[in-house]
């Protein structure tokens, strides 16, 4: 007699438990032109008690708790390095002022101890429900569709939840955040080595991915709360 009661098996998601543990890295590398004179962007307060690096790394290991996150540091690293607790590994990235944020992204995907790879940047002040959920449903990247950006920020084209394209000049938003494990893992890695390809930004790689056959879930949580902190006017 067939079973008139089906439940689908919900898949789970890496960093939720400690069979499958979650690489996290927060590229802080940068100088921020506008934000220079006062350091390191991810410095500032995201609220009274804590910076927005303070913020980010709690909010990440609230939702997946078993995770290993390293920051890459660049530009006054000494000050960074200061406020991270003893567990958050850093690496730095030397050539911070000559070279983008894929490069942070390589340094510390060369330190991964996993291919559960989430990339969160580290100047976005967030909500925990931003991230909740993204690592059990494969390769995928966090879309805003709310006008949370700014209208210069890289937005993505998406057909059936699935991104087909990032690109400027685009009204849905990528918020800066995305996941990537197994084979997408790799494709990112290999990219990331690849001298002739030094000169892309993160989300020309991700375009790169896509076009190989990758499928990237585009993801807008319930509840998220999400903002980039550009200029001291953002907070």
């Amino acid at each position: 007699m067939p079973n008139r009661f089906t439940t689908t098996v919900k898949k789970i998601g890496a960093g939720t438990v400690p069979e499958k543990p979650l690489t996290v890295i927060i590229p802080v590398a940068g100088m921020g032109h506008r934000m220079k004179s006062y350091g390191p962007k991810c410095l500032l307060p995201a609220n009274k008690k804590e910076t927005i690096l303070e913020k980010t790394i709690s909010n990440i290991e609230r939702e997946y708790p078993y995770c290993d996150i390293i920051v890459v540091a660049g530009f006054e690293s000494e000050k960074v390095i200061k406020i991270l607790p003893s567990k958050v590994r850093v690496v730095e990235n030397h050539q911070y002022e000559s070279t983008n944020i894929a490069e942070s992204i390589r340094i510390g995907i060369n330190a991964a101890a996993n291919k559960h790879l989430l990339i969160v940047y580290g100047d976005l002040v967030f909500n925990v429900y931003s991230i909740r959920d993204i690592t059990s449903d494969g390769p995928c990247a966090i879309v805003d569709s709310k006008e949370r950006f700014k209208e210069d920020e890289v937005g993505v084209t998406v057909v059936d939840e699935n991104i087909t394209n990032f690109a400027y000049g685009l009204p849905r938003k990528w918020s800066q955040i995305a996941y990537f494990e197994g084979r997408s893992f790799d494709i990112l890695k290999d990219l990331c080595s690849d001298k002739r390809k030094s000169k892309l930004y993160p989300f020309e790689l991700f375009n790169i991915i896509i076009n190989s056959g990758i499928v990237m879930k585009a993801k807008e949580p319930s509840g998220m709360l999400i903002k980039e902190i550009d200029s001291l006017k953002d907070l």
